[in-house]
């Protein structure tokens, strides 16, 4: 917005709605970005501005538009905002947005949609500047994950093979254009099926994978580490994407396993942002989250293990049997999961398994096979596993499945992730770790922060103000959600 030459201000919706006078005084246009999880507390936001002027919503919540116009949006940017703020910009003020592209909005009585299922490409894609001073905004930026992108979209246009409800009824007729026609004809699906894993909206949303220029995310971080960020974070779908875009030009990356990773671009990228010396030295951590397993190589591993020794990174397993995992539409098999653990584990790093329960197509037999899964992720290295209780996401291909509540599956599938974290947890009684303490907590001298470069929330106990401190603790207590530390001058 800033770029377009607009006077504006991010704000927390938490710090709208509990300003003690007018937040938005001497402002004409209200924005507000979300999550579908946020709708409730962005209508909190708009119930705040009272129509003074246009209301427009925007991010992943955009696939709520209905409902979003319902509270009284004035419109819904849909997927990538670059297509959309030129124009809305020019259209705001004489209040026609006919011609404004990817909005939904109301005419009257009738809902105008303007998408066109465009992504956004060079050179639009990228000649935005974040506007980095912004992160001032956010409390705890210092000590916070700060996310740099680095990929736009997923290579995962892959469908899911299971029954789509909605938004039509659709069942996958094994044509395999999705998996072997041209990367071009994958964009669509002659049945409506939204393309990537069924739970996700990722691909349909915002396309497929488009790399960052490397001189631009080194830009962006340079900036940010000198307004005091220490953990950033390079966001991506999949990190392993990045530069793969570049060996299939002009045509799209929709395969999300040919070409294989681009070791060239992967090494470019992370030599340069290693050269920054705060990096280098290891005053401030550089982090990546997911990774498709199916890209892992030992070359990969040992690349990543080069620059991110000792950081985090997560593999999406979801269902550990075989035919549900690939019925899901995944661009992996099990195998390759694991494989992939064991890889990244021997190059030092720390690999995370993600799982979902209560998926379409979950059974006795996917839940066993799941289970004795896991157990052979952890033996080959498995740092933690994550478990997520599958929501249906509108826009995506299960948006109509619902789970069944009080499910024994998803009982006894959490009940063994629970022994598993707690036995993970457990490896760190008595350890010294790096915290960064942003706040008090709740009981008296007791104060919070974020364990660096990445671990659980640590709750440290001190009768010295530790506030905005980085200090080393030793973990004296775990917990299901954080540990108890002391500082390691006290022990």
């Amino acid at each position: 917005m800033k770029g377009l030459g607009v006077d504006c201000e991010l704000m927390e919706c938490e710090e709208v709605l509990l300003h003690p006078t007018d937040p938005f005084k001497g402002y004409d246009v209200l924005m507000v970005s979300g999550m579908s999880s946020d709708i409730r507390s962005m209508a909190m936001v708009l119930r705040r501005w009272r129509s003074r002027g246009p209301s427009i919503a925007g991010g992943p919540v955009c696939v709520e538009s209905e409902e979003l116009l319902r509270l009284g949006f004035t419109g819904v940017v849909w997927g990538e905002a670059e297509i959309s703020l030129p124009e809305l910009v020019r259209r705001l003020s004489s209040g026609d947005l006919h011609r404004v592209p990817n909005l939904i909005f109301r005419d009257g009585d009738r809902i105008i949609s303007n998408v066109t299922g465009l992504y956004v490409r060079e050179p639009l894609l990228w000649s935005f500047e974040p506007d980095v001073e912004s992160i001032r905004r956010y409390r705890y930026f210092w000590a916070s994950r700060v996310y740099v992108e680095v990929v736009r979209g997923c290579s995962n246009f892959y469908r899911t093979s299971l029954p789509v409800l909605s938004p039509r009824p659709a069942q996958c007729d094994g044509c395999g254009i999705c998996r072997v026609g041209s990367l071009k004809d994958r964009l669509t699906c002659h049945l409506g099926i939204p393309p990537g894993c069924g739970y996700c909206l990722v691909p349909r949303l915002y396309g497929p994978a488009r790399s960052r220029p490397v001189s631009k995310v080194v830009n962006e971080i340079e900036k940010l580490i000198d307004i005091g960020v220490i953990r950033v974070v390079l966001s991506a779908p999949d990190i392993l994407d990045y530069g793969r875009d570049w060996l299939v030009k002009p045509h799209p990356l929709t395969d999300p396993r040919n070409p294989p990773a681009n070791l060239d671009a992967l090494e470019n990228l992370l030599s340069q942002i290693y050269s920054i010396p705060k990096v280098s030295r290891g005053d401030v951590y550089v982090m990546i989250e997911n990774v498709k397993p199916n890209l892992v190589t030992e070359e990969v591993a040992k690349l990543l293990g080069r620059y991110l020794k000792g950081t985090t990174v997560n593999l999406g397993l979801e269902s550990g049997d075989e035919k549900h995992h690939v019925e899901l539409g995944r661009p992996s098999k099990v195998e390759e999961v694991l494989k992939a653990v064991k890889l990244l584990r021997e190059a030092g790093l720390r690999p995370y398994v993600y799982v979902i329960h209560g998926l379409p197509g979950e059974s006795w037999r996917t839940v066993r096979r799941t289970i004795r899964t896991l157990r052979k992720a952890f033996k080959l290295g498995a740092e933690r596993v994550i478990l997520y209780r599958f929501r249906p996401l509108k826009g995506s291909a299960f948006e109509g499945y619902e789970p069944p509540s009080k499910d024994p599956k998803a009982e006894a599938l959490k009940g063994f992730v629970r022994k598993l974290e707690r036995f993970s947890k457990r490896e760190l009684l008595g350890k010294t770790i790096k915290v960064a303490v942003v706040d008090s907590y709740r009981e008296k001298d007791t104060y919070i922060g974020y364990t660096l470069p990445h671990g659980p929330v640590a709750v440290i106990e001190s009768k010295s103000d530790l506030r905005g401190r980085v200090i080393e603790a030793v973990v004296k207590e775990a917990r299901e959600r954080y540990v108890i530390c002391l500082p390691l001058s006290q022990t």
